[in-house]
């Protein structure tokens, strides 16, 4: 069975233990940089201080006055799929002015679904972000930090 991703990557400088200060006292540049590259830039990884205080959340203004959903939404709904053959409709007819109206009141949508991504979007991200969007990766800090400062201590002996 595979480790699960988050095992083999660093999330917090207490991980490090003392080899982050070592690096800066002996004057080992490489190492420090190294390290500090290593580190998790996303920060839902780091623990939570407070926890949110239930029940003082920000009133929902948008269902207080009955206003419609920001434009363009995000994702497509099933209304999209009907609404978009009278769009092209339009648009072959050159109806320009009864386009402009419909897509005014209700932009296209950004992509066609939650869950689909462009490939090329996909093939850059970070190991973790690609986990987390796929549910493979939960909140939990990594299991075994050991073995990357492992790696290092033996990767900084042998040079």
């Amino acid at each position: 069975m595979a480790a699960p991703i988050h095992a083999n990557l660093l999330i917090n400088d207490s991980q490090l233990g003392d080899s982050l200060n070592q690096a800066v006292h002996q004057g080992r540049r490489e190492d420090f940089g190294l390290l500090l590259a290593m580190l998790s830039e996303d920060a839902r990884d780091l623990p939570r201080i407070d926890q949110p205080a239930a029940g003082l959340s920000e009133p929902d203004w948008r269902a207080h006055f009955a206003l419609p959903e920001p434009t363009p939404p995000l994702f497509a709904e099933a209304v999209d799929e009907a609404r978009a053959t009278g769009l092209s409709r339009l648009a072959g007819e050159l109806q320009q002015d009864s386009l402009r109206l419909l897509l005014a009141m209700r932009g296209e949508p950004l992509k066609p679904a939650r869950s689909e991504l462009p490939a090329e979007v996909t093939a850059n991200l970070h190991p973790r972000t690609l986990a987390r969007m796929q549910g493979q990766l939960t909140a939990h800090l990594p299991e075994q930090p050991e073995r990357l400062l492992e790696v290092l201590e033996s990767v900084h002996a042998t040079a």
